[in-house]
């Protein structure tokens, strides 16, 4: 009886670690979920003033676009404490 008992438990405990090696498969209901992409052509470069001139005229807080300065891409940003920041690769 006690051998049955011992090989029942580990067959439970080998269960145990298959269902952890298996948590990959585990979907979070809450986890936000993308449901709009958009795709813009950042190929022409405009400057800094440009970006937060069209920043304006966007439904956003923010604009993505590429700098006339350098190449890169960079976002200026509408900062909640007020003005405008901007974000560039380093």
């Amino acid at each position: 009886m006690s051998q049955d008992l011992a090989d029942a438990l580990n067959a439970v405990e080998d269960e145990g670690t298959d269902a952890a090696a298996t948590s990959d498969d585990f979907v979070d209901p809450e986890a936000p979920v993308v449901t709009k992409v958009k795709s813009y052509d950042l190929s022409k470069s405009i400057s800094v003033q440009e970006a937060v001139f069209s920043l304006d005229y966007v439904d956003h807080d923010f604009y993505v676009f590429r700098n006339d300065d350098d190449g890169e891409i960079n976002v200026v940003y509408k900062r909640g404490a007020g003005g405008v920041g901007l974000i560039q690769p380093q």
